[in-house]
């Protein structure tokens, strides 16, 4: 039976020089030895050498050292830094001559056992606990005081946490996405309950985080994360986030407060244009601002000068283009000169007129990146003056012909009805408002949705037509051929699947059609509630073309399109080219811009 190697190998412990110590060319450790120094350097600082190095002799009166060149480079940067003397004595144990080397140094890479990380968080927080500050931990273990801070974060995570991670169950990036918050139950809930498919750090921090408010929140970019904290504010740092998004604001009441009380002294300075009304709002969406109706600025008329020069260079441009040859570059570089000037001319301030400020008011809010957001020329419905809403009517009526309405809410009550099937409980909502309402509300129906099971047909094709197309093949192969089988079938859906097939039926029948031959009744109204509470956007569903729209309205009609989508001035050009042409140029300017005819406009 062999027996275990005894101190033989070694003579007895003594100090060595540092200046008469040597690295050993034979060392096997070759990768990382220059890796920690400073957190070895500061723990010798601290503590002295709590390790021997172990050396055999070399020529010359110096020592090789065949373990412990981490410790040894830590020690001559002591020196170099003045922190010891270049012959400080240091603690070795030196080989027997006959010892193999290379297996000694191999021995002592490979045998020892790194401290789990998990423990060493723990040691920091039982010294802190004893009394120690983290800068003090910090000088003695060579790390900042952030990196303390950040083991003593997960160190107070929840045992069932640092267990899971001992076990290898967890990683340290998801024990970091833990410790965002300081509540162990929480903690435990969400490790319990977390999914295998979706457990990446950034899922455990959403989950601990749901709700809560951090410092890219619009409020807090508008107020300031300096002035909450200024007005006595708490917040709670993330330590292992790099960004705003590791910054949660605690108090929302204060910052509430605070962001509205910067929106009142704002309000005031708007007020002082002389609207009708101003109000400050934190929040001011989709909803809101649908209670009102947008008037816009409109550009000043052009000084007395400015008019003259556009008159003559107008003038000049239709005896030059009269008169241009195909190759007359010269000729057709002064027009261009001339359309610049006029589009130079014509681009006037804009402003609100007086009129309409008289009537209108603005909502001083905080937009999506967290700046002051003033939205002006708003009217409320009992502002409305009642010559300016007639007039207004008519001339829509007279801009847009019955059977150009008709083919354009075609394709809106198309789209609301595509919409409305991915819309399941907007769609319950809307089934039992038309029953409640032909039950209870005596008078014709006050809902577009038709009830009488009949599908709205419609003529032309459009995304929303296409797609209610696809959705009833694809139900057809699904639905039972006759009425008992389906009723059988019904009866054994989950209820998802009949909220989605309700949906489908009602936006199947939905009739939010303008056509002149249809009573109107409160039918359009209701589609407009239905549209607005779906967030419907029309975008997603009409583009105008050449074919559509812009072929079937007047050339006053194109032109101001063109204008109002891309927000240029008119060119004189546009005038002298065919509808044909102008309707094709219209299509490709207004692409991609989003622009709607106002019959399809919310």
């Amino acid at each position: 039976m062999s027996s275990i190697s005894s101190t033989s190998t070694y003579q007895p412990i003594g100090t060595i020089p540092l200046n008469k110590l040597t690295l050993w060319e034979g060392n096997v450790r070759k990768t990382g030895a220059a890796e920690g120094i400073e957190e070895l350097q500061a723990s010798i600082a601290a503590h002295g050498i709590l390790q021997s190095l172990i050396v055999r002799k070399g020529s010359r009166g110096k020592y090789a050292i065949v373990a412990g060149q981490r410790r040894y480079r830590a020690l001559t940067a002591l020196a170099r830094s003045g922190s010891i003397e270049s012959d400080a004595p240091v603690p070795c144990r030196i080989l027997a001559s006959d010892s193999d080397a290379k297996e000694i140094s191999l021995t002592e890479n490979t045998v020892r056992v790194q401290m789990h990380p998990a423990d060493q968080f723990e040691a920091f927080r039982d010294l802190i606990d004893a009394g120690s500050t983290p800068a003090d931990i910090a000088a003695r273990f060579g790390v900042t005081e952030a990196v303390v801070k950040q083991r003593l974060r997960l160190a107070r995570v929840s045992p069932a946490i640092l267990s899971a991670y001992r076990e290898g169950t967890l990683t340290l990036e998801q024990v970091q996405a833990f410790s965002v918050s300081d509540d162990h139950a929480a903690q435990d809930r969400v490790l319990e309950d977390l999914p295998d498919w979706n457990d990446d750090p950034d899922a455990i921090r959403g989950a601990l985080t749901e709700g809560e408010i951090t410092a890219t929140d619009r409020r807090v970019r508008f107020v300031t994360l300096e002035a909450y904290e200024a007005a006595g504010g708490t917040i709670r740092r993330d330590l292992f986030a790099e960004d705003d998004d590791g910054i949660f604001v605690l108090d929302a009441q204060l910052l509430s407060r605070l962001a509205m009380d910067k929106l009142r002294t704002e309000a005031e300075t708007i007020r002082a244009e002389g609207w009708k009304w101003v109000e400050p709002a934190l929040e001011f969406g989709y909803e809101a601002r649908g209670e009102f109706r947008k008037l816009h600025a409109e550009r000043l008329p052009l000084s007395d000068e400015a008019a003259a020069e556009r008159k003559a260079l107008s003038d000049e441009y239709d005896s030059l283009f009269d008169n241009l040859s195909e190759d007359d570059e010269e000729t057709s570089d002064r027009l261009n000169e001339i359309e610049t000037r006029i589009e130079e001319l014509e681009d006037t301030p804009c402003a609100f007129t007086p009129d309409v400020i008289a009537i209108a008011g603005a909502v001083v809010t905080i937009g999506h990146d967290g700046k002051l957001d003033v939205i002006r020329g708003l009217v409320k419905t009992e502002d409305e003056p009642e010559e300016c809403e007639t007039s207004e009517s008519r001339k829509e009526r007279a801009e847009f012909s019955a059977p150009l309405i008709e083919s354009l809410t075609e394709a809106r009550s198309a789209g609301m009805g595509a919409s409305l099937t991915r819309n399941p409980f907007i769609a319950l909502a809307a089934v039992v408002h038309a029953f409640a309402s032909s039950l209870f509300i005596m008078g014709p129906s006050k809902s577009c949705i038709r009830l009488s099971a009949s599908m709205t047909y419609y003529k032309a094709d459009s995304p929303g037509a296409t797609t209610l197309r696809e959705l009833h093949d694809e139900w057809s192969e699904t639905l039972p051929g006759d009425a008992d089988a389906l009723w059988e079938w019904c009866l054994a859906q989950e209820q998802e699947t009949l909220l989605k097939l309700l949906a489908y039926c009602a936006g199947a029948s939905v009739n939010a059609i303008d056509a002149k031959h249809h009573q109107q009744g409160s039918r359009l109204a209701h589609a407009e509630a239905l549209a607005r509470r779906m967030s419907f956007d029309m975008r997603a569903w009409f583009t105008p073309t050449a074919e559509n729209y812009f072929s079937r309205v007047g050339r006053d009609s194109v032109i101001a399109a063109i204008t109002e989508a891309k927000g240029v001035p008119a060119k004189r050009s546009w005038q002298k080219l065919k509808k044909s042409e102008l309707a094709q140029l219209a299509e490709r300017e207004i692409a991609g811009t989003g622009w709607l005819p106002k019959p399809l406009r919310a």
